[in-house]
């Protein structure tokens, strides 16, 4: 995640083994995309961390961790760290939404510990925003927890097989590749579209996504290749989130009023 995200309210921004057998479209997914609802409707919550490398401009290695609440339309409430290198120094930032509000706190510091850039400039303070479109749950999300991207995936060709064992579960691994005419990023995560608009990035996007016994997610990867508008070479983004403690208690609060700031 870039710093100008944060800084601009983080509104939405486009970025100029076993035997296999392909599974029926309509099925190769439902399984896993009911598990996923279901966890939704029960308000469930869950645990996860994301690596992400590589990508186009204005796009930064990072690793980010945190929870997700549910409601039944989704991701109701996130709260996301993310760990970033810029020029200079390495970022960090927090980020809370609850609905529509959202709570926001990040730095950067250069290698001898002092702050290049701080908001709210009192480390410690938060930003409060409401209603920006950058922040909220969508299904237009690159992750392997949402309905939309598997409906997508499932539409595509895509393949089952044996996962073998991941952290002590057994797995189905679910792959496939599709290609969008848009992709770009937001606060809540790498974006796809499905519709052409001229001057957007777009290209395939090969992902994996490990399931256990219970068919929720316990490992999504993706390798997405943003192709520019003008043509040339593609850059590409290897993304990794890992998914734990799935109905585990998760708990997501606003700041404290006293440290809300009015400073960005």
């Amino acid at each position: 995640m870039s710093v100008t995200l944060v800084v601009a309210g983080l509104l939405s921004v486009m970025i100029p083994g076993g035997a296999v057998h392909a599974a029926p479209e309509s099925e190769s997914l439902d399984s896993v995309v009911k598990a996923i609802k279901k966890q939704f409707a029960k308000k469930s919550s869950v645990r996860f961390s994301v690596k992400r490398r590589g990508g186009p401009p204005a796009t930064w290695d990072m690793k980010a961790s945190g929870a997700y609440r549910f409601r039944a339309s989704g991701v109701y409430a996130a709260d996301t760290t993310e760990i970033y290198q810029v020029p200079g120094g390495t970022g960090r930032s927090r980020g809370i939404s609850i609905g529509r509000e959202f709570y926001s706190q990040a730095y950067v510091r250069s290698k001898d510990g002092k702050y290049i850039w701080k908001s709210p400039p009192t480390v410690g303070e938060w930003t409060y925003g409401r209603n920006f479109a950058g922040v909220i749950w969508g299904e237009d999300l690159i992750n392997g927890i949402n309905p939309g991207f598997l409906k997508l995936g499932a539409s595509h060709g895509a393949t089952s097989a044996d996962g073998g064992t991941f952290e002590g579960v057994k797995t189905t691994l679910h792959s496939g590749t599709v290609t969008v005419p848009k992709l770009g990023e937001r606060q809540a995560g790498m974006t796809f579209g499905t519709e052409e608009e001229p001057f957007t990035w777009g290209g395939p996007i090969t992902w994996k996504l490990w399931v256990g016994p219970d068919n929720l997610p316990r490992r999504f990867h993706a390798i997405i290749r943003f192709t520019r508008p003008e043509g040339g070479e593609a850059d590409t983004m290897t993304m990794n989130i890992i998914y734990r403690g799935w109905g585990t208690p998760v708990k997501i609060t606003a700041p404290p009023k006293h440290l809300i700031s009015d400073d960005w």
